[in-house]
């Protein structure tokens, strides 16, 4: 990691502060930019590679007074649920930044784990997450800088970004720039099977940030087949135990805001998954069914599309359902009219 001093670091003489005409408001909200499905880019050299990271994305906002908003992708505040991280403002003083980022928990192998994180993205009471900062650390892995000391960086090229960022060296006991490589793709991607990562993401050198847009300037090449989807009904378990999911339907909209249905998952639930599923179920019942295209109506409780999940799964072809899906948690963070199928285009396959 490099550890140059920033050109715009404190102790600076007043004469070299950015006039105060310069000064840019900090932006209250940032709707993250996104990547699209893709295959190994073919001019790797224009690209710089960075592992991706199974958690939950989160935008930290330091304001110049020691503290730390952190915001979910859906720009929903959840400064609360890891305190651990309020040492970033500290170490960041009087400077104002926001950082891009990604929070991770870490399995009994050292491997991010987003099951294992989904005990702390749903707590809210303050005792239960100082119970889970000791059972349950996490990481925040940052990866690009949006705003610093007055000027907002995202229209500068992502290479530049990270210099800047690097020369931040922010490194903590719960924190650190994630990896970047420019033109390794295939050394790193062969890295992330061995060590049964999720994948990389591919960023172009000369691209400017782009709040809220899936841009193909970042691509994310995956090694485990993951996607998010929307439940639209719920089938109980029929073994007898009452307060069980048996199946989700599940489906994803389109372009012209129909939801269409991708199949069933059931497998993947541990013992607290079900409760907590059921609890939304109960407060999004409703008589019809949501999806666009027929689905199977032996005892499906239809549901208002609300709830998003993610899931491993095996194989999609085009035309047919999801095979082999796996539920891996609950994504509050994402908007149910966001999840859209995500397919790497054939001509980069």
């Amino acid at each position: 990691m490099a550890s140059a001093s920033s050109t715009l670091a404190r102790g600076k003489p007043a004469a070299r502060r950015l006039p105060v005409a310069a000064i840019e408001p900090m932006p209250t909200h940032v709707p993250p930019m996104l990547a699209v499905p893709s295959g190994m880019p073919a001019d790797s050299a224009n690209y710089a590679f960075e592992y991706k990271w199974d958690g939950v994305r989160a935008l930290g906002y330091c304001d110049g007074s020691k503290r730390l908003r952190l915001d979910s992708r859906n720009l929903l505040d959840i400064t609360h649920r890891y305190p651990e991280l309020q040492a970033i403002g500290r170490a960041l003083g009087k400077r104002t930044a926001i950082l891009d980022g990604e929070i991770v928990a870490l399995d009994d192998t050292g491997r991010p784990s987003f099951a294992r994180l989904q005990r702390r993205m749903h707590v809210n009471d303050a005792g239960a997450i100082a119970r889970l900062m000791r059972d349950t650390p996490i990481w925040y892995v940052i990866f690009d800088l949006l705003y610093l000391d007055g000027r907002s960086t995202m229209e500068l090229p992502c290479q530049r970004r990270r210099e800047m960022l690097e020369e931040l060296t922010l490194e903590g006991p719960f924190w650190q720039v994630t990896p970047a490589h420019v033109g390794e793709g295939k050394a790193m991607l062969e890295a992330a099977r061995v060590n049964a990562l999720e994948g990389l993401v591919a960023k172009r050198l000369d691209a400017p940030y782009e709040p809220g847009r899936r841009s193909p300037a970042w691509r994310k090449i995956k090694i485990v087949q993951r996607q998010e989807l929307v439940v639209g009904g719920w089938i109980p378990e029929k073994s007898g135990v009452q307060g069980r999911v048996g199946a989700m339907l599940v489906g994803y909209y389109d372009c012209e805001g129909k939801l269409h249905y991708a199949g069933r998952v059931g497998t993947g639930l541990r013992a607290a998954d079900h409760a907590m599923l059921i609890k939304q179920f109960k407060s999004h019942e409703r008589r019809s069914s949501p999806f666009a295209d027929p689905v199977p109506r032996g005892g499906t409780q239809f549901l208002e599309p609300k709830t998003v999940i993610e899931v491993d799964y095996r194989r999609w072809p085009p035309g047919g359902m999801i095979q082999h899906a796996s539920y891996k948690g609950l994504r509050e963070d994402k908007d149910a009219r966001d999840v859209v199928r995500e397919v790497v285009p054939e001509s980069e396959k």
